[in-house]
């Protein structure tokens, strides 16, 4: 199990939770960002990938 610190950031002086990571745009989960083999992010839940351009 994940710690909260892990997938969150809080801004003390906006007073706000902000995500680390991105959301998925047809589901609106997290994605998780893959190093190996190509830079991608990638969501588990519906299988929507975004390749990262370097």
């Amino acid at each position: 199990m994940t710690k909260p610190s892990d997938l969150y950031e809080y801004n003390y002086e906006q007073n706000k939770i902000v995500p680390k990571n991105r959301t998925c745009s047809r589901c609106g989960r997290f994605m998780a960002k893959h190093t190996k083999p190509s830079p991608r992010w990638a969501c588990g839940y519906c299988g929507y990938t975004e390749f990262i351009r370097q």
